[in-house]
């Protein structure tokens, strides 16, 4: 499974609609059986249908397969999710050995890309003005392999790559790091952004990646 953009909306979509599917059959229980029990109008707890008694469980209502069902059911659709998540999640951090490195250094509030040895073709640094303001500019090509490999200079960032939709925090004296290789469908240009709080121009904290063929 290809880890991107796709991948992550594709699991958001899944996990939404599980849960909106269990919202409606709990919302439905709880009415049908709000409705079921009701005590008629004038009559206590204890002269409704199941005799109620404040403070004493109805033992003589318990229905093992109903609560092997609540139980068991949720247990499996848990595994399941967890299950579809674990494919892309597993190849964000799986090591791939003809990967391109390229390291990424955060700093308040600036990003450094540094493609090593690397042909310009594969890997190619520079600037671009974004709306008056000189901004890093990362080109890497599509069908190529990268690492990257990321740690911070001072705080906490949490470099995002807008479109792949991948996103990994840098720790001051550590290295962190993302596997993704650019398709086809991804050339052009996106938008790296900070997603972690490091300051006061931790919005303005934002760099170029163009992915060209």
């Amino acid at each position: 499974m290809k880890a991107g953009g796709d991948v992550f909306w594709a699991l958001f979509n899944e996990f939404n609609l599980w849960a909106l599917l269990v919202f409606v059959i709990v919302m439905v229980w709880m009415f049908h059986h709000s409705l079921r029990y009701l005590s008629p109008d004038g009559k206590s707890l204890a002269n409704n249908a199941d005799e109620f008694i404040p403070g004493v469980f109805p033992k003589e209502n318990d229905d093992l397969r109903m609560e092997l069902a609540w139980t068991i059911i949720p247990f499996i659709l848990i595994i399941y999710l967890t299950f579809i998540a674990w494919g892309p999640i597993d190849e964000l951090w799986s090591a791939d050995p003809d990967a391109h490195e390229v390291t990424i250094t955060a700093s308040q509030w600036n990003w450094n890309f540094d493609c090593g040895d690397l042909d310009a073709d594969i890997c190619e640094v520079s600037n671009i003005d974004v709306e008056g303001q000189t901004k890093p500019l990362l080109r890497l090509k599509a069908g190529e392999s990268y690492m990257f490999n990321m740690t911070s200079v001072d705080v906490t960032h949490a470099p995002f790559f807008l479109d792949w939709g991948l996103k990994e925090d840098t720790q001051p004296g550590m290295y962190t790091r993302l596997y993704h290789t650019p398709s086809n469908d991804e050339i052009g240009s996106s938008l790296l952004m900070c997603t972690e709080y490091c300051g006061k121009d931790h919005g303005y904290m934002t760099a170029v990646v163009e992915v060209h063929a």
